[in-house]
């Protein structure tokens, strides 16, 4: 009976410690400050400027169950040709700080490109991706004596806060900052279904280090993307694609979207069509043009995909 007591004793000690643990760790989990754009109805407006294309306004809106996107266009009023269709606003309504307002008239022109729903699932990625930074408090990143590349501006309003931010060419080093853009494009690319969104946001991954801008489209037939541009930085790992790429079976090379890149990779893209005759091109104007002096044949230049692939469909 007195051995019995002892153990009964000592197990409830144990017990007690144990209880006394839960309970703390409990109140420190539920005492601990969550970012605001995890717990709270938002809306946040990012617009992006870059140096070579047009300027953008992204709102992502949470209120309640229903989660929304926009993106407009944003236009100065210098060399604006065209304003049919375009909402005027003026220069007060951007997130543009003072030194950079500098640069635009006072009017600026909107064109409206699309408006989607978010579905749950890649809201909760975006939520998932960023559950450590609280954009309520998030401050900007200074950087200095740099002339072009791309300034981001940010407006994360919830019922208690209205806090304005703002990023300026933000590198993989960043890597806060660089998380934050590769979450937004990232919903951006699981949430628009235009063509003129789609082309755009491919466009805007240029302004950041994401690598080799390719994608594989299909493995039959073999097709990639090029988008954007091409520079040195990517150069190796363009050069691995390249040589990994069968010589006898049809490649195509969508260059629909594609900016540009130097004449330092034309020898690999010719060294790829005398060794691979049935490589097919997707162009636009600008791309068209490279093709030509790489030395492409006509009959392998095509600016429309569906004819292509109905092309190599009936081909025998």
């Amino acid at each position: 009976m007195v051995l019995w007591f002892i153990l009964e004793k000592k197990y409830m000690r144990k017990l007690t410690i144990i209880l006394v643990l839960l309970t703390f760790i409990y109140s420190s989990c539920k005492g601990e400050k969550r970012p605001e754009s995890m717990i709270k109805n938002f809306v946040f407006t990012i617009e992006f400027y870059p140096s070579f294309i047009p300027s953008s306004r992204f709102v992502i809106k949470k209120e309640g169950e229903k989660e929304t996107i926009s993106f407009d266009n944003i236009y100065s009023g210098k060399g604006l040709l065209k304003r049919e269709g375009l909402t005027v606003e003026n220069i007060n309504s951007s997130l543009l700080d003072k030194d950079y307002v500098k640069f635009w008239t006072d009017t600026l022109f909107i064109k409206h490109i699309e408006n989607q729903g978010i579905k749950k699932e890649f809201f909760q990625q975006f939520i998932d991706s960023l559950n450590s930074t609280d954009f309520a408090e998030q401050k900007s990143l200074i950087k200095e004596d740099i002339l072009d590349g791309i300034t981001i501006y940010f407006r994360f309003q919830t019922e208690k806060s209205d806090n304005h931010f703002s990023f300026r060419c933000p590198e993989k080093s960043d890597s806060s900052e660089f998380k934050t853009i590769t979450s937004l494009i990232s919903l951006f690319e699981n949430s628009f279904k235009s063509l003129a969104s789609n082309n755009y946001i491919e466009n805007l991954k240029g302004y950041f280090d994401y690598g080799l801008l390719v994608k594989h489209i299909s493995e039959n037939p073999l097709e990639y993307r090029f988008y954007s541009h091409l520079s040195s930085n990517e150069a190796e790992e363009f050069y691995k694609l390249i040589e990994d790429l069968p010589k006898d079976k049809p490649i195509i090379f969508d260059f629909s979207n594609f900016g540009g890149m130097g004449t330092m990779f034309y020898d690999n893209f010719e060294e790829l069509i005398e060794s691979n005759p049935n490589v097919y091109w997707i162009v636009n104007e600008n791309s068209m043009r490279q093709m030509k002096e790489i030395g492409v044949k006509p009959n392998r230049i095509y600016k429309d995909r569906m004819t292509l692939l109905k092309k190599l469909k009936n081909k025998p």
